[in-house]
């Protein structure tokens, strides 16, 4: 059985609003047939009203023309759907509000005499469940036990500082998930020695140590001395490109292509470290410091005027 609509009571949807909105000059009209549409619903007491043509033109002073134009609008945005039953045809309203929905929105109507009045509903305010961390979500689509994820967070939220390191949430669950399948033991002196090991380390290089570990069987893994790695000397430059990519904070890699991590952009592409900022990059303290006569000041107008 069709829910009924709740009598004289009209209620447009705000995203529904938004989208008539987005039609420019055609909003009024847009809003105008629909709230004709909804009235008229609510007088015949259901979703799918009969409306003709020439009824709607006639109640609200319009062209026939204009009426056919807005309609056929509403169709298109599948708002309203036309219904022909035997020789009439019906206006099927998608968007109406029914008594359910209203006393949801609302809260419970009373009678007092033959006024109604809207008794508003108390807020309950439910608690979002908090989405859970890459780290997490890692350890469990590896099937790792739920209780046994809690606990490893648990010791990694207890060590000391642990909100100021900054390392790769799928490096290091990808280290625990090799040591869980191999019951190598660990506690929470492990977890934290391995998060000074990766904290602030490139991105590329904490999931290639332990790439190599895993491979390896190791029951540890080893990140290369910042000196001798290929990557960190990039960290804090930035590149000129199509547009100003600024201070460089990590670097990926994801199917053979490096992603760029800067403040203001994300940047993917299969050009390596060496060659991109050979090409594009400088260093803002350089330009700063001799912002007319530095070369890297010259190289960046000359990049500019290019585009």
């Amino acid at each position: 059985m069709q829910e009924q609509p709740i009598d004289q009571a009209i209620v447009i949807n705000t995203y529904l609003l938004q989208r008539f909105m987005n039609h420019g000059k055609d909003f009024a009209n847009l809003l105008a047939l629909y709230t004709f549409y909804i009235h008229h619903a609510n007088l015949q007491k259901t979703n799918q009203p009969l409306a003709t043509d020439g009824f709607v033109a006639k109640g609200l002073n319009w062209g026939i023309d204009r009426v056919k134009k807005t309609k056929k609008i509403l169709k298109e945005m599948k708002v309203i759907e036309v219904v022909q039953k035997r020789q009439y045809y019906y206006i099927h309203l998608f968007f109406i509000y029914t008594k359910k929905k209203i006393t949801e929105i609302f809260g419970e109507v009373e009678t007092e005499g033959r006024k109604k009045v809207v008794v508003p509903k108390e807020k309950v305010e439910v608690e979002k469940p908090k989405e859970k961390s890459i780290f997490e979500q890692t350890l469990l689509k590896n099937r790792i036990n739920p209780k046994r994820v809690d606990s490893i967070k648990k010791n990694l939220l207890s060590i000391k500082g642990i909100s100021n390191y900054r390392f790769n949430h799928t490096a290091l669950a990808r280290w625990v998930i090799y040591c869980e399948r191999n019951s190598i033991r660990y506690n929470q002196n492990n977890l934290k020695h391995w998060l000074d090991k990766l904290n602030n380390r490139i991105s590329i290089e904490q999931l290639d140590s332990i790439h190599r570990a895993i491979k390896e069987k190791w029951k540890n893994f080893y990140i290369l001395p910042i000196e001798e790695s290929k990557y960190h000397k990039f960290l804090g430059k930035s590149l000129m490109m199509d547009r100003d990519c600024d201070t460089l904070l990590d670097i990926g890699k994801i199917d053979n292509k490096f992603i760029y991590q800067f403040k203001n952009i994300r940047v993917k592409t299969a050009e390596p470290p060496e060659d991109i900022f050979k090409r594009c990059g400088y260093d803002r303290r350089e330009s700063k410091d001799a912002p007319i006569a530095s070369a890297v000041r010259d190289r960046i107008m000359g990049l500019v005027n290019r585009f």
